[in-house]
């Protein structure tokens, strides 16, 4: 009886997507259409891409496998803007393979997949574990013009080199992207200031739009 190989599926790009002047939850699809899930404040308008994402390698990722996922933001408004970029990885309590010693690692609790930011324009604001993921947020070193578009966070993902059995292979596991744009900020502020900014105007916002 032939054993039933384990995969990590990863979904595109779900997540409760809307901006705060009303807006749809959309999939992210292989082409490089227009992703919902960007929150705004303040007056702007920004969009949401992965050129290279395809959702048929992302049905059935197998250890170690290298997938394409490169986030991009354009600033489709009519303002300057911040802009940054949240990314979940999910994290399992598994053991993995040893890439140095071939051996079976212990178990612990380990991040599904990997990826390289880019520190020559995307700068680390912060890391915490939360249920089940790892959040990564990260601000755009420069401001982003009216038509300007950001270099991609990252281009790739790297799935672990987990064992079989180590994962239940009728789950998936999902690796959302959240883009959040401000209107230009005090170029005298640090990118955590604008962050925090950010977080208070969109504050004012929900509860505006709520009434």
């Amino acid at each position: 009886m032939r054993k039933k190989r384990s995969f990590l599926a990863v979904m595109g790009l779900l997540v409760g997507t809307m901006s705060f002047a009303g807006g749809t939850a959309a999939y992210l699809s292989k082409s490089a259409g227009e992703v919902k899930n960007v929150f705004t404040a303040g007056s702007v308008k920004a969009q949401l891409t992965e050129a290279h994402w395809d959702t048929q390698k992302a049905s059935k990722v197998y250890p170690g496998q290298i997938l394409e996922k490169d986030p991009v933001v354009k600033n489709i408004g009519e303002n300057s803007a911040n802009v940054f970029l949240e990314v979940n990885v999910p994290m399992r309590s598994i053991a993995v393979l040893d890439g140095s010693t071939g051996r079976k690692t212990i178990r612990e609790n380990r991040e599904l997949f990997t990826f390289q930011a880019d520190e020559t324009k995307w700068i680390l604001l912060y890391q915490e574990k939360t249920s089940g993921n790892k959040k990564y947020i990260y601000g755009y070193k420069s401001v982003l013009n009216p038509g300007e578009s950001t270099t991609p966070l990252f281009r790739k993902l790297a799935a672990v080199s987990y064992l079989e059995g180590e994962l239940d292979a009728s789950v998936s596991y999902d690796v959302p992207v959240i883009a959040s744009v401000i209107q230009e900020q005090d170029g005298s502020k640090t990118m955590k200031e604008i962050y925090q900014e950010y977080l208070k105007q969109a504050d004012i916002d929900q509860k505006e739009a709520r009434g």
